[in-house]
This record gives C-alpha cells, sequence and structure tokens, in this order.
C-alpha cells in the first residue's frame, strides 16, 4: 500500500525519471496490483485523500513567487544553512529585483514541478473513480468534484503564473516526451467549466472540516471571473459573475465574519466560520516534526542574532524567525494604528527578554527590543521617558525599519508579522524544516467581501462595493472607532483596495497575484518597494514567469518560452 501510495505522490510527470515504469520496477515490490487495489472503496477514498494533501506539498515551500517582487515585501537576509547560501541570494534576488530572472531559477522550477505532481494525483483520483466498487454513484461524484476543485485551483496558480501551459487531464502512466502549450484562454475557460461542473454536486456543509464545498467552489469562482475580467479575452459578464458568486457565498448562511479580527487568528482556532478552505495539518499526521509550515517564520528575524543579550538561540517563546520576506515601510504606513485593531493582531512591536545576559545585564522578562507606532510621533522626550522605565529597551524607530543587507543602512529588525504564531511549534534541530501545524487560510470570509468589492468597483458601483469594504472595515474597528473606520463611496479606488487587502491579508500569500491582476505590480513595486527601485529592471515580460530551462529540456518538441526570456 505504501509503494503504490509513492507512486502517486511521487510523479515523473516533468521530471528527470527516464520512464514511469523504470520507477515502477525499481519500487513496487508488492504483488498487489494498482488498478485492482484503487477499484477498492477504502482504498479509493485514501486516493482522494491524497489529492487534498498535494496542498500540503505545493505550498510547504517558502512563498518566493507569492511573496516577493512586490510593493508590501522585499528581499531581506538570505538563510545561511551549513555556511551556504546555496543559491537562495541569487534566486530571490532575481524575483524581488527582476534582475536577470531567467529560466533556471529554481524557485520557479520547484513550483512549475509541484503544482503538476500535484495535478497529476487528482488526474489518477479522477481516472480511478469510474472503476471503484463499493461507493455509491453520488459517493463518487461527490469525490470526483472535490478532486476537480483542487485541479482547478492548480491550473488557475499556474495560468496566473505562467500563462497558458499544458492542460493536462489524463493520467500518466507511460513516458511523454512533448506537450503542447495551450493558451492561457483556453486555460481559464477550462478553470470555469470545471467549477460551473461541479458547484451543484458539492454540498453546502461539509462531512469533515477542510473539505470541498459549494462555498469554496463559488468563491474559488469569483476570484477566477475577477481576474479573467481584466485580460484582453475578458468576457463581457465576468465582473458581474464575479460579484454574483462573491455574494452568493457572502449570503449563504455558511460563513460569516467573526466579532474580532484578532479571534480568527487565535491559535488553535482555526476551525471558525469564517474560514471557506483551508490547507489542513496537524502533528499526527505529518511524516515529521520538520513537515509543518512555516507561515509562521517568514517576515520576521533571529532575536538572537539581531539583539546582543537576552535571546537564547532556539527559544520558542516568538517562534523561529527569518527575514528573508522583509515588510516594507509602506506596509506598516497603510494602518490608522489609533483605530484599526489589524495592526496590534498583524504585528509584534514589544519584545522582552526570554534569558538572563550577565555581560549586558539584561535580565529575564526585561523590554529589550521596542517599536514605536509608524504612524504615530515619537518624540525625543518619549524616547527619554520610555528608557527611564525600560533602561534595557532598545529602540528601534520607523527610519530604521529596513533591512541591513548590501548597503542599506538599516538595522533589519522590524515588527514581526505575528498573527500566524503558533505556540506549539518546536524549534527544528536544523533550518531545514518546518513545525507549525496551524492550518493556512486559502479562501477566507473577509476576502470575499473585497473581491466582491473589487468587482463592483470594476462595474462601477461604488455604493455596493463600499458596502463590502466597509463590512471587513468595521469589524476591524478598535471598538468605539467604528465611525472613523467607516469609508465613503467616493474614497473607493483600485489603490484602496488594493491598500485594503494588504491591511487584511498581511503573510497570507495572496500579493504578487493581486498586483498581477490588477495591472498594479509594476508600479507599486517600483514606488514602494526599496531593491526593487534601485535597480528598476522591471518590464512587462515580468507578469509572466519564465518556463523552467528543465521543462524545455526534456521536451521533445518545441516548447516555446515566455516573451523576454532565453
Amino acid at each position: 500500500m505504501k509503494t503504490l501510495l509513492k507512486y502517486i505522490l511521487i510523479l515523473c510527470f516533468l521530471s528527470g525519471i527516464a520512464s514511469c515504469e523504470d520507477f515502477l520496477r525499481e519500487d513496487n515490490r508488492s504483488n498487489i496490483d494498482s488498478d485492482s487495489y484503487f477499484a477498492e472503496a477504502t482504498a479509493y477514498e485514501s486516493l482522494v485523500s491524497a489529492s487534498y494533501s498535494t496542498l500540503r506539498s505545493v505550498w510547504r515551500a517558502d512563498p518566493w513567487l507569492f511573496c516577493l517582487g512586490v510593493d508590501i515585501y522585499t528581499r531581506g537576509e538570505s538563510e545561511l544553512r551549513s555556511g551556504s547560501y546555496e543559491n537562495r541570494d541569487v534566486y530571490s534576488r532575481q524575483l524581488n529585483e527582476y534582475n536577470d530572472l531567467n529560466s533556471t531559477n529554481s524557485f520557479v522550477s520547484d513550483f512549475y514541478a509541484a503544482v503538476y505532481k500535484a495535478i497529476q494525483t487528482c488526474n489518477t483520483a479522477i481516472a480511478r473513480a469510474e472503476k471503484v466498487t463499493g461507493l455509491t454513484d453520488a459517493r463518487k461524484e461527490q469525490l470526483v468534484a472535490e478532486v476537480k476543485f483542487l485541479r482547478a485551483y492548480y491550473y488557475y496558480l499556474l495560468a496566473e503564473q505562467f500563462g497558458g501551459v499544458p492542460l493536462v487531464l489524463d493520467e500518466i502512466n507511460t513516458a511523454i516526451t512533448h506537450f503542447e502549450r495551450d493558451t492561457e484562454e483556453d486555460v481559464f475557460r477550462f478553470i470555469i467549466s470545471e467549477l460551473e461542473a461541479t458547484v451543484g454536486i458539492l454540498p453546502e456543509t461539509p462531512e469533515q472540516f477542510g473539505r470541498v464545498t459549494k462555498g469554496a467552489v463559488k468563491n474559488l469562482l469569483s476570484l477566477v471571473y475577477l481576474t479573467r475580467g481584466y485580460k484582453s479575452y475578458a468576457g463581457s459578464s465576468d465582473f458581474s459573475l464575479a460579484a454574483s458568486y462573491a455574494d452568493e457565498v457572502i449570503n449563504s448562511g455558511q460563513y460569516s465574519l467573526l466579532s474580532s479580527f484578532e479571534e480568527v487568528f487565535a491559535p488553535g482556532n482555526e476551525e471558525n466560520k469564517e474560514i471557506i478552505f483551508s490547507i489542513q495539518y496537524d502533528a499526527g499526521s505529518l511524516s515529521s516534526y520538520t513537515s509543518g509550515n512555516g507561515q509562521n517564520v517568514h517576515f520576521g528575524w533571529e532575536l538572537w542574532t539581531k539583539v546582543l543579550g537576552g535571546f537564547e538561540r532556539g527559544n520558542t517563546t516568538y517562534n523561529w524567525k527569518k527575514s528573508q520576506f522583509t515588510p516594507t515601510q509602506f506596509l506598516y504606513s497603510l494602518f490608522d494604528t489609533e483605530a484599526d485593531s489589524r495592526y496590534d493582531v498583524t504585528f509584534l512591536s514589544t519584545f522582552y527578554a526570554t534569558a538572563d545576559d550577565v555581560s549586558t545585564g539584561v535580565r529575564k522578562g526585561d523590554l529589550r527590543t521596542y517599536f514605536p507606532k509608524y504612524d504615530q510621533p515619537f518624540t525625543v522626550q518619549d524616547s527619554l521617558d520610555f528608557m527611564a522605565q525600560h533602561p534595557n529597551a532598545i529602540i528601534i524607530t520607523k527610519s530604521r525599519w529596513i533591512q541591513d543587507i548590501e548597503g542599506l543602512g538599516g538595522t533589519g529588525m522590524v515588527p514581526m508579522v505575528w498573527k500566524f504564531y503558533d505556540p506549539d511549534a518546536p524549534f527544528p534541530d536544523n533550518n531545514t524544516g518546518y513545525t507549525s501545524t496551524r492550518d493556512i487560510f486559502l479562501f477566507r470570509l473577509a476576502e470575499t467581501y473585497l473581491i466582491a468589492a473589487e468587482a463592483y468597483h470594476k462595474l462601477n458601483n461604488n455604493d455596493k462595493a463600499v458596502e463590502r469594504i466597509n463590512s471587513v472595515r468595521q469589524r476591524a474597528a478598535i471598538p468605539g472607532n467604528e465611525a472613523a473606520m467607516t469609508i465613503p463611496a467616493s474614497d473607493v479606488t483600485l489603490d484602496f483596495i488594493l491598500d485594503e487587502r494588504a491591511r487584511e491579508l498581511t503573510g497570507e500569500y495572496k500579493r504578487w497575484m493581486d498586483l498581477k491582476r490588477t495591472g498594479k505590480l509594476i508600479e507599486r513595486t517600483l514606488l514602494y518597494n526599496n531593491l526593487a527601485q534601485r535597480t528598476n529592471r522591471m518590464e512587462p515580460h515580468h507578469l509572466l514567469r519564465p518556463i523552467p530551462q528543465t521543462v524545455r529540456d526534456q521536451d521533445s518538441g518545441d516548447f516555446p518560452q515566455n516573451p523576454g526570456y532565453n
């Protein structure tokens, strides 16, 4: 059984393995025929579960293609492993500054391969359904619909990152040496047709939290229609359909905005009414404790290397943090910290010593590092008064919230993204794996409101757009500040919606796709990403990634590269 599952999960599609037959001869040491095995109901259900598990495989890697080269995050210090950057500095620079981005970038090729491996797992589950015994036709239809949703989601990711890609819809059991690229328009048409066909099959309420529902399909449809609405091949009703599907999710009665933004991200509260679809994690289902996700690790910095005294390596009080993705000063500037509760939930601005340090006189519990609010004055007198109360504190004001690499002159220390904190995540023995078992939210209702708002704005209906935006903002208001967080319809612009998405969705792996969708990627990245601005190498062809050279080398025919790349 393990061998057969390994065959499904470790795919030879678009890899360096000569053929699937060689792979099976090497690893399949049982006498069980896979066709017979997966025809059994329990085994087939496990194959559907394997399709879900591919979400972990796709999102387990660092979100290089989603959080670099944008306006609200920039490149920070690359992570050393055993004294080597292993080209992380090179590949991240290419993606953040778009300088010499090319088809050999491993972060790009790894993502491409991971998504296609996930698609092939889905294809296998879809292809095997017909021969399954022991399940009703209705049950099989529902399971196939769930898997088709996953496959459509993966093709959406590929189409936005790479444009036209091969629509591989069949299970692959033999070596295929050539794939034709379908057009981006055809890929979007396929995604929509698949989702439209499944939406009526799936239930409103999942039998198990984390399974695909009617609401998840409608949410993805709203996003796909919204995205296509900006394209040259857009349908005339795309924005209307995006708004309609988003409103159906909002008004379904299945989901609701929680009473506070903080509650959404409370550790242990991942299964809440705001979550439409998420990637499931739990310690018992991981192959090792370092097979978790790293969302709690990103957008920070190592306390014990940046602050002299007071923090021991490996302390879990603040989780392990890395600075490969560093928030820009622009991100912090977007918050009204006197009215918006999201700032203090999203970021951590005070750090207390976790260990005594004789050399500096720091005692455990001393306030050690403090970041005054970006939008509030902090005078010399404020500093003196603060230090009188906290003599061992280091005050870092906003002018120094910049990387300390490549002559930028900052401290490399910023308020850390904190909303993904995992109190149960152990420190890894090495820094090559992640240990968080918190779920990753892919779709949640607050974003659905913002999708609807964007669609209504594109339909020139800012009255409805502002209703959706104010629902999100009023929930985020510090009690008593609801009026201050309410905006008039005249304030609604595409830039305001992108700012609101930044405030609501910081750290949620969506930014590159948001900016690309709205046509704002180049403009806003060059305005607010200090390293991209300094290099000034962004061009229109960067709205797509290069097709990995490994893919083109393994193809026996002509597999065209995206324009602008060699």
